[in-house]
């Protein structure tokens, strides 16, 4: 079992943390909680201690803190979870500052470090708070992604803290004995979605984000494979970040259209052992689409759509003595969809779940950092995988297919 500190900061939801720290003490891991002066408002270190059976800390002097209090718990850990982690924290960590006990424990630990941010939503969407994001993910962080719903404040969007079932199974994942079961295996995978002109200036496109080939990538990277990376292109697609040591085993081809995306994935399938297609291809592309910027008009104007290229057909008839996984997303009927589509590629997996219809939000599908779905195999099998992260539902689905 594992050393796990949790840093709480000043957030609302920082009394989930009290099932956080019960699920794990049930689990055999020992845990030592760290409060910042806020979280203390919201959440009894009292709570704290009992669940875990050690004295919550948030002191850097006094009495009773040792002058290397922070250093002795830096070393103790074999994990760090900042969950809640504020804006303010995500800040402090980005730039390196140690103002209180629990900046000043990650400063001097060599532990990984997982995130789970809670915050407004529009805090969350500031440009300033996805750059202090990306740079502690660029340093090796692992980042819990926030769920999406009624915040506290009342707002709707994302920003809630992850379910706590979620940051457990994350916290699980990251303390187990690192896996090699795709070790000297080559993973192609295709993530994010295409695009298709209409001018100069404009294009159509779809709401993927790539999470779930990026989490897909990053647990092959994590059990030894080498990934070669097919990614489309646009605002706000999630890169995978290799773990600490797989950097040179990620290869990532960036894509914008379903024909650079087809060309790109056959160049480097005759090296692949299997085949993961995740991205959200667009089926239709503009016919002709005007090499200047069409100017406002105040009639309305008629785009010719054509078929574009079948990007998972393609790949999955050229894939001879390889395996293949695909993915369906659906707005209903979604495992009927997922084996009509499971027989008419020829595919050995096929990954279906919903997404949300038009005008609706969910908890799965596209732009959101939690999954859940049916994994189907052409042998009959079926696997249902409940909601969690992305990164979890990754871990399920490797667990099964690798």
């Amino acid at each position: 079992m594992a050393n796990i500190l949790i840093a709480v900061s000043g957030s609302i939801s920082a009394y989930k943390i009290a099932d956080v720290v019960s699920e794990l003490g049930k689990a055999g891991h020992q845990v030592q909680c760290l409060l910042t002066k806020s979280a203390t408002e919201f959440v009894s270190p009292l709570v704290l201690e009992t669940l875990s059976g050690r004295p919550a800390r948030s002191a850097v002097f006094g009495p009773d803190v040792s002058g290397t209090e922070h250093i002795d718990l830096a070393r103790w850990a074999d994990l760090m979870v900042f969950a809640p982690a504020s804006a303010n924290m995500l800040a402090r960590l980005a730039l390196g500052l140690a103002d209180d006990l629990p900046s000043t424990v990650a400063l001097a630990t060599e532990a990984p470090l997982l995130i789970a941010p809670a915050m407004n939503t529009v805090m969350w969407d500031k440009p300033i708070v996805q750059q202090h994001l990306a740079t502690l993910v660029a340093r090796g962080a692992q980042v819990i992604e926030p769920a999406s719903g009624l915040l506290a404040c009342g707002e709707v969007g994302v920003g809630k803290l992850a379910p706590v079932a979620t940051i457990v199974a994350a916290i699980e994942a990251a303390v187990l004995p690192q896996r090699t079961d795709l070790a000297g295996k080559t993973i192609l995978i295709t993530a994010g979605p295409t695009t298709t002109a209409i001018d100069a200036v404009r294009y159509i496109t779809n709401h993927s984000t790539g999470r779930m080939g990026a989490a897909m990538a990053e647990e092959a990277l994590r059990r030894g494979a080498v990934v070669d990376y097919v990614l489309g292109m646009d605002k706000g697609v999630v890169r995978p970040v290799a773990p600490r040591g797989a950097e040179n085993r990620l290869n990532i081809i960036e894509v914008r259209t379903a024909e650079e995306m087809a060309a790109a994935a056959l160049k480097h399938l005759p090296r692949a052992h299997g085949v993961v297609a995740s991205a959200a291809v667009m089926d239709y592309a503009v016919a002709a689409p005007a090499s200047n910027k069409l100017k406002r008009a105040s009639e309305a104007i008629a785009l010719d759509l054509v078929p574009s290229v079948d990007v998972l057909g393609t790949l999955s008839q050229a894939a001879t003595g390889k395996w293949f996984m695909g993915f369906a997303a659906e707005t209903d009927n979604v495992e009927a969809h997922g084996q009509g589509k499971l027989k008419a590629k020829g595919l050995d997996f096929l990954f279906a779940n919903a997404v949300a219809k038009l005008g609706e939000t969910g908890e799965t599908g596209f732009g959101v950092g939690t999954n859940a779905g049916i994994l189907l195999g052409k042998d009959g099998s079926r696997h249902e995988l409940a909601l969690g992260s992305k990164a979890d539902i990754a871990r399920q689905i490797w667990d099964i297919v690798a």
